[in-house]
């Protein structure tokens, strides 16, 4: 079912309540007043899938993630660089290496502004670009999990409309009378361990990734939420029980997502400023000028 046919969906099991009903009592010996019964039914689903309506559309994730894919391959240093969601290798970029051989270059600068710039910029790079790429992989995966919670949620509730199709036909009939929801947004979001960060960072924090991009993460994948469905009324009244519960899967999954991204931007924060293992220090010669900057404190000899 395309999701944007779910309002006509709601439409029709609303329809198919009220001929649910109208067609058990009939079988009693009764003599239904179809006219209330369709009154009764009427706003019985629209209410509760036209929310839905309004989701993220997945697709629309699919460029932040490529972008922020990219953004790890310009710091990725060799093929030991992987992603810390995925575990997948992340390409080097060649162009890291001039920052390696940068110290062979500058072996006859002296002064206060080479010792800076070789102590604080030089050594600890690696480290920060190294960091650096871990925060854009705990991004990457916090919305490529986000992406799945809302992929899985669009699947989950077109099911429900479409199990309750099923049902409302059924009521009435000889056969079995439960209903079985299934709710794979339960298992949209994977909790993976937690996070190193490397220098002067020595922290660690627990992030989060897509369930199915996780590789061995101990998932439940759905829940199964049974119904019952013996009578129209029933059925109606399982299908909403069914999105309320999908509804609070999704708030614990988002609160996944934002815990993990709150985790990791407070550290960021707590460490942003001087020595901080996530940005590289200022260049000492940065506003100087005249002769200042070429002195023994910029680009000069010793003093």
């Amino acid at each position: 079912m395309s999701f944007d046919q779910l309002m006509t969906k709601a439409e029709e099991i609303e329809h198919s309540a009220a001929e649910a009903e109208y067609r058990q009592l009939a079988q009693w010996g009764g003599r239904p007043d179809y006219g209330r019964i369709k009154e009764k039914y009427q706003n019985c689903a629209r209410p509760v899938f036209e929310p839905f309506t309004g989701i993220p559309d997945p697709g629309d994730y699919q460029g932040i993630i490529d972008q922020l894919h990219g953004a790890m391959s310009c710091l990725s240093n060799g093929a030991h660089m992987t992603d810390p969601i995925t575990g997948n290798s992340i390409g080097a970029n060649e162009d890291l290496r001039a920052i390696e051989t940068a110290a062979d270059d500058l072996n006859d600068w002296s002064g206060a502004a080479a010792h800076a710039f070789k102590a604080n910029f030089l050594d600890p790079f690696p480290a920060v670009a190294s960091n650096q790429f871990l925060i854009l992989g705990v991004m990457k995966g916090a919305v490529e999990a986000d992406q799945e919670l809302w992929e899985k949620t669009r699947k989950d509730i077109g099911k429900i409309a479409d199990d309750t199709l099923a049902a409302l036909d059924n009521v009435g009939s000889c056969g079995k009378s439960d209903i079985s929801f299934t709710l794979s947004v339960a298992g949209a979001v994977a909790a993976v361990g937690a996070i190193p960060f490397t220098g002067g960072a020595s922290v660690a924090f627990a992030a989060v990734g897509a369930a199915s991009a996780v590789g061995g993460a101990a998932q439940k994948g759905y829940e199964a939420v049974k119904k019952s469905g013996g009578s129209a009324e029933q059925v109606v009244n399982s299908m909403k029980e069914a999105i309320s519960e999908a509804t609070t899967y999704i708030r614990e999954e988002q609160g996944k997502i934002t815990g993990a991204l709150n985790g990791y931007a407070g550290e960021v924060s707590r460490q942003s400023g001087e020595n901080s293992s996530f940005v590289s220090a200022r260049p000492k010669l940065a506003g100087m000028s005249g002769s200042v900057l070429t002195s023994g404190r910029g680009v000069g000899d010793h003093d």
